[in-house]
C-alpha cells in the first residue's frame, strides 16, 4: 500500500506527537522490523522493532514528565518525511543519567523517516545534544554568549 507524501505525513505526525507528548509509543503505526538509527549519548541503539523507539521516549519522559514536542518544520517527499522539531520539558528525573536539574529545558532537532507501506520502517535523528548538556550546566556556554 503506497501512500502520498502527505499521508506518510501524517502518520509521523500523529506517531510523534502520541509517543512524545502521552508516552504513547503506537506500534500500529510502525514497521514490524522498523530500525530506530538513534545515537544518543553516543550510544548507538540501532535494533528492530519498537524497543529503541519506546527506550528513547521513555528515558526522555522519565527525565522530563511534562515533555511537550513541537513540530516546527515539515518536509515530505515520496516515502520519506523530514520534521524540525524542539522538546519543551522540566528536568525533574536527570536527562541521560544526570541529577534532576530542575531547569527548563529546550531540546532540537531533526528526524527523518523512511516509510514503508503506510508504516515508519526507518528513523533517524540529530539531536542538539551539546545545547543540552550547555542548558544542565554540564559545558560551558560559548564565549561571548
Amino acid at each position: 500500500m503506497s501512500l502520498t507524501p502527505e499521508q506518510n505525513n501524517a502518520i509521523c505526525i500523529e506517531f510523534f506527537e502520541a509517543a512524545w507528548n502521552t508516552g504513547n509509543v503506537r506500534e500500529d503505526l510502525l514497521s514490524a522490523d522498523a530500525v530506530d538509527h538513534s545515537l544518543v549519548g553516543g550510544k548507538s541503539k540501532t535494533e528492530p522493532g519498537s524497543g529503541s523507539f519506546k527506550h528513547i521516549v521513555g528515558m526522555f519522559r522519565h527525565a522530563m514528565p511534562d515533555v511537550k514536542l513541537t513540530i516546527l518544520d515539515e518536509i515530505y517527499t515520496a516515502d520519506k518525511v523530514v520534521h524540525r522539531w524542539s522538546l519543551l520539558g522540566t528536568d525533574t528525573g536527570g536527562v541521560m543519567g544526570m541529577p534532576p536539574s530542575g531547569k527548563t529545558i529546550t531540546l532540537t532537532g531533526t528526524t527523518v523517516v523512511r516509510m514503508a507501506d503506510g508504516k515508519i520502517a526507518e528513523r533517524w535523528a540529530n539531536v542538539d545534544e551539546l545545547g543540552l548538556l550547555q542548558q544542565l550546566g554540564v559545558v560551558p556556554p560559548p564565549p561571548g554568549a
